[in-house]
């Protein structure tokens, strides 16, 4: 009997293994330690100059001087964010694509529309939790009413007559006010805009009374008196508007609302590069003139990362996708 080829065996395997390890963990975290070699893409799920396209650039611009490589804002808007939270659960998870995500795609659409084409928990790992656009009630001058309170009895004494503008059904400021309405008992009437500037013109002609907005969207015309704040929904007061009160000031617990903006990215990237991305955008937040820059917007800076962004964000989407059905909200 002739021996057993060893040799040749072994030879051959030998040269079989650069093959075989490529795509063990070992090879996927040495291709994440030489991330990244090329341009990263952005996918921001709105048309540029609004604030969250703001927010990407300015962000996306320190990150891409730390990364060594050009950070490219994609904007990609359509169906309130679908398309481009569609297209980014979608790409391929190596780090060459991040998606700008917010509450709207990630937290309320699950229970809006049964059948979204991603699952914002299964086909996203969630990188950081960047800032946070508070909400304010606000109200025509000619509402006789100077608070939350007040405005809860107001309109319990006069059912029907309070109206509430809203940027659209299924939207933050709809919500909003579904959860104000579910705390107080409040009769409010929801009236459904396509945007904040159209429910804003009407608000100031007293087409209707009372409107949820962002502090950015209200200051303008708060300063100007052409509306009155009545209470903000974070738990503590914001920067843009010091002197209006947050409705847990006002006793109302239950209403800490803001619209969040974060990254994410395709699941199964690599964890050390969401690890980095999370690192140099949490390090780009830190900057002064980052968060001078983030002041004019109006947002709050939350810096969240990891595990408790996740976890945040499974909350956020249990809490939403409850009152939905409670309320009975539909969407075409």
């Amino acid at each position: 009997m002739k021996p057993f080829p060893c040799r040749p065996f072994a030879i051959a395997l030998a040269a079989s293994l650069p093959l075989w390890l490529h795509g063990t963990p070992a090879a996927f975290a040495q291709g994440a330690a030489a991330w990244p070699t090329k341009t990263i893409r952005l996918v921001v799920p709105f048309t540029p100059g609004g604030s969250q396209d703001v927010l990407a650039r300015v962000l996306g611009q320190k990150v891409g001087d730390a990364l060594g490589q050009r950070l490219l804002v994609d904007n990609r808007p359509g169906a309130g964010g679908l398309i481009a939270a569609q297209e980014s659960s979608r790409a391929n998870p190596d780090g060459y694509t991040l998606f700008l995500s917010s509450g709207a795609q990630i937290a309320i659409a699950p229970g809006l529309r049964p059948n979204l084409g991603y699952d914002p928990i299964r086909d996203f790992t969630h990188v950081i939790h960047l800032v946070d656009l508070p909400l304010v009630l606000i109200a025509h001058p000619g509402l006789p009413v100077n608070g939350v309170k007040e405005l809860v009895a107001y309109a319990k004494a006069n059912p029907g007559k309070v109206s509430t503008a809203s940027t659209g059904t299924g939207t933050y400021t709809h919500l909003t006010t579904e959860l104000l309405k579910s705390i107080t008992g409040a009769p409010l009437t929801h009236i459904p805009y396509k945007g904040a500037a159209p429910a804003l013109n009407d608000l100031v002609g007293r087409q209707v009374e009372t409107m949820f907005t962002t502090t950015a969207s209200a200051q303008p015309f708060t300063s100007t008196q052409r509306v009155k704040a009545l209470g903000i929904t974070a738990p503590r007061r914001s920067a843009m508007l010091p002197d209006v009160p947050t409705f847990g000031e006002q006793g109302v617990s239950g209403l800490n609302v803001s619209s969040w903006v974060g990254i994410s990215v395709p699941a199964k990237t690599p964890p050390a590069v969401v690890e980095r991305l999370a690192r140099e955008f949490g390090q780009a937040l830190e900057a002064p003139d980052v968060r001078e820059r983030l002041a004019t917007l109006g947002v709050e800076i939350a810096s969240v990362r990891g595990d408790a962004f996740a976890k945040m964000v499974r909350e956020d989407q249990a809490r939403w996708s409850k009152l939905i059905k409670a309320a009975g909200i539909t969407v075409e």
